[in-house]
């Protein structure tokens, strides 16, 4: 016996055959906060590196960037946790928020760049010298200027990996300014980063005043009592489609 099929549901099914893929539910729409201690929260790392040694400071109360008095400079990693974003999310926009601690000499508007960092690294439990200004000797696997995980592995070049072309530039103002870093190339790492956890390594901030003498900033970190970083990321509202197998009569079943 022949097998009917009414015209009003073999043309859809036939069509998205030819799409390959079937929609399934739509990916809610919204805005997710990523902030460390907010709603239960614990996904943010960060950490600073020091160019003068193999120091780290992943549980200090702030992260630095930029030149010091000494002209020794730093450098911050910075990486969230976006498990919580659903598969297939389209992401249209990402926002950081880093809030000044202290500014070298109270300096405003000088230029941050982030930079999509592309290796591994280490944050560690070192609790910084000064402060957390000059950092403390480096555990194993914690992220140094030489290493990405300390006696473990080393960058490819001193400094950090990470891709040349900026994410985000920012002005950074005086101490108890809010900076924050936006626009496409973020938005794009974030998806990424979706689309592939594993390649989520965060990003490194740098300043463009590197080398000028005491223009080190510091900002406050995840392990701080206040002010602490925060990500915003949001996703449109579509339909996330995965491959399906359909059994599709023989003519004459």
């Amino acid at each position: 016996m022949k097998r009917q099929w009414s015209s009003w549901i073999a043309l859809p099914v036939m069509a998205l055959l030819f799409a390959g893929c079937i929609p399934t539910a739509p990916t809610p729409p919204g805005t997710y906060i990523f902030e460390d201690g907010v709603d239960g929260y614990a996904g943010f790392a960060d950490t600073s590196i020091f160019s003068e040694n193999e120091y780290s400071g992943g549980a200090s109360d702030g992260i630095f960037s930029g030149t010091n008095a000494q002209l020794n400079t730093r450098r911050a990693l910075i990486r969230v946790d976006l498990s919580s974003i659903p598969a297939g999310s389209v992401v249209t926009s990402a926002t950081l928020s880093l809030t000044v601690e202290r500014s070298g000499e109270n300096f405003g508007n000088l230029p941050f760049t982030l930079h999509r960092v592309t290796r591994a690294w280490g944050e560690g439990r070192v609790v910084g010298r000064g402060e957390g200004g000059f950092g403390a000797p480096a555990d194993e696997g914690d992220a140094t200027w030489i290493a990405s995980r300390h006696r473990e592995t080393t960058w490819t070049s001193p400094g950090g990996d990470y891709a040349p072309e900026a994410s985000a530039t920012a002005a950074s103002g005086p101490a108890g300014a809010t900076d924050t870093w936006s626009g496409p190339g973020m938005a794009a790492d974030v998806q990424a980063w979706v689309d592939n956890p594993n390649a989520n390594f965060g990003w490194i901030l740098i300043s463009t005043q590197e080398g000028a003498k005491q223009r080190v900033k510091k900002f406050y970190s995840s392990e701080a009592t206040r002010s602490r970083p925060r990500l915003v990321v949001t996703i449109e509202n579509g339909a996330v489609s995965k491959l399906v197998n359909i059994l599709v009569p023989s003519p004459g079943e």
